[in-house]
């Protein structure tokens, strides 16, 4: 760019640069430049809609997907970004449209299915979601995706020992993607092993020291097995990173109750009518 400043290629590149550093203003801008310099360039509107998108500017995003749609119409990697972008907006119908396209291009990629699963289970047809969950692992059974997003509708419908051989399924698929530990601690516990769930959520606090969501739900696990001093340390852990979660508060002031600490149970309460009066 400093020997050609319209050279619209460069402005692509460095921003494609910038967003892997997660510098999206900048990548933003630089997409502009290229579009400005050359009108005609597809890959600079797939770029910006997706960076659009990442910052929650969607209708901008779905502008510029129309945009690289009218000018390379058969690129089917359009679609699929622009039905992610769908699908983040909450249009559901709209984004399992441009999955079936992408699908129609493209049958062989995993994602497509277990994004378009999603789609059908934000419009609670859990009969086609878990279809394509299916099509998922069978497109690609060395992918923990499909085994958890199959694992969690399962856990939705009850069925917590199905859910349970997705979840293994997922760890043999990859043994360091903690939402595969955290989802088959769910089913244990559901299945009254809380042993076996207390040792999934210490390994992924292993893996992510600062997840919230599992000292909380360690917590429930310690609170249900009588260990009430280290089911407080957890609540503590939760307070610190996520202070407005009325839930920790609530909880907290029962386990207090349980070992005799009247006037901290009472504080929690408060706390926690303070942040929901009503």
């Amino acid at each position: 760019l400093n020997v050609d400043r319209e050279a619209y290629e460069g402005y692509l590149l460095r921003g494609i640069a910038k967003y892997n550093l997660e510098d999206l203003l900048g990548a933003d801008a630089d997409f502009s430049r290229a579009i400005d310099i050359n009108p005609v360039y597809t890959m600079a509107y797939q770029y910006r809609a997706i960076t659009r998108a990442r910052l929650g500017n969607y209708e901008d995003a779905l502008n510029d997907f129309e945009e690289a749609i009218s000018l390379r119409p058969e690129q089917s990697g359009i679609y699929y970004s622009r039905g992610v972008t769908l699908l983040l907006s909450g249009q559901f119908e709209r984004a399992a449209a441009d999955f079936d396209t992408f699908i129609h291009y493209d049958p062989k990629v995993a994602d497509a299915y277990i994004n378009r699963g999603l789609c059908y289970l934000s419009m609670k047809d859990t009969l086609r979601a878990e279809a394509d969950f299916d099509k998922a692992i069978r497109t690609n059974r060395e992918s923990p995706d499909g085994y958890n997003r199959r694992g969690n509708l399962r856990m939705m419908r009850g069925q917590a020992a199905e859910a349970l051989t997705d979840f293994n399924s997922a760890i043999e698929c990859d043994t360091t993607y903690a939402p595969s530990y955290f989802n088959r601690a769910l089913a244990l516990n559901k299945l009254q092993r809380p042993a076996e769930a207390l040792n999934d959520f210490d390994h992924v606090l292993q893996l992510d020291s600062t997840s919230s969501v599992t000292y909380f739900n360690r917590a429930i696990v310690r609170t249900r097995i009588g260990d009430y001093n280290r089911a407080l340390e957890d609540y503590d852990r939760v307070a610190q990173y996520s202070p407005n979660n009325v839930l920790v508060y609530y909880n907290r002031a029962g386990v207090y109750s349980q070992v005799g600490e009247i006037k901290k149970a009472i504080d929690d309460y408060t706390q926690a009518i303070k942040l929901y009066p009503d």
